[in-house]
């Protein structure tokens, strides 16, 4: 029963790795150096995936990339899950109408999972690509937990790798579920007059009160209209119908610092598609 297992598992490996990284396709020895897979088995498990449509193999280049099977399943996903589709659509329409690029996530067991990335009409990226996967280590992963019963909370909490931030990302939780978003914000150590500097100088200014996720993000504690900030990402929930936190749909990065009262705007706007794709996945259900 192992072995299934292990082939399953390195066959999902591949299928991430290439979903992270669509732009181009990689070779076997990419691929390998990148998952761990040994030799024998990548190349099994490569044959498999082109055999039943989930890749494509490029004969000249000698390289894999995803194949038209993998864009069916993504499609019947779409129709399997209506609330997945509606925060798509909830994504492009706030980039259509901001100009500011957004993503989806989901918190999938211990990682993050990108969903969906709409990029800004002038080619700026999300945070997150599709497929791309981080590890739901604090401070990673606050807005997910913050609607979570407590045991949850504790259970991220205890993750944290440095004890002494606990105090400080439980302040961030319960900002965040106070407020019903997240603000996120650079926090790069000062280096004279460059952007570092400029960064640190704009918080000193515009909150006291910061709950320090790490050596290079915070979360305000209030957020004062007329002050800059050096926000990176604005995220909201999507709730499912049962009342858990599904998917967090986000704005950002940003050209430039966003003054309080622009913050608020955005997490207004952000907040409204949010409610919009579940009202619209709830009358579907109903």
């Amino acid at each position: 029963m192992a072995r299934p297992a292990l082939s399953a598992a390195r066959g999902l490996d591949i299928i991430d790795l290439l979903a992270a990284a669509p732009e181009r396709g990689l070779t076997l020895s990419e691929i390998m150096r990148a998952s761990g897979i040994n030799v024998a088995s990548c190349h099994a498990v490569l044959g498999v995936l082109v055999e039943r449509g989930y890749l494509v193999r490029d004969a000249a280049a000698k390289t894999y990339a995803l194949g038209p099977v993998a864009f069916a399943a993504g499609q019947a996903a779409l129709t399997a899950q209506p609330l997945l589709a509606h925060a798509e659509a909830a994504a492009r329409a706030l980039v259509a109408e901001l100009h500011i690029p957004a993503m989806m996530s989901a918190a999938v067991g211990d990682e993050i999972v990108g969903i969906a990335a709409v990029a800004a009409p002038d080619g700026q990226a999300p945070l997150l690509r599709p497929g791309e996967r981080r590890p739901r280590v604090p401070p990673i992963g606050a807005p997910f937990v913050a609607w979570s019963g407590e045991p949850a909370i504790a259970a991220w909490l205890a993750g944290a790798p440095d004890p002494a931030m606990r105090p400080a990302l439980r302040g961030a939780v319960e900002a965040i579920r106070d407020r019903g978003f997240e603000v996120l914000l650079l926090t790069p150590e000062p280096s004279g007059g460059g952007p570092s500097g400029i960064a640190s100088q704009l918080l000193a200014m515009a909150e006291p009160g910061l709950h320090r996720l790490g050596p290079d993000m915070a979360l305000p504690d209030r957020i004062k209209e007329q002050a800059l900030y050096p926000a990176t990402m604005i995220a909201a929930p999507v709730f499912d119908r049962h009342g858990a936190c599904a998917f967090n749909l986000c704005l950002g990065p940003f050209a430039e610092p966003l003054s309080g009262g622009t913050i608020l705007t955005l997490a207004e706007r952000l907040l409204a598609a949010c409610v919009q794709a579940m009202r619209a996945d709830r009358a579907r259900q109903a």
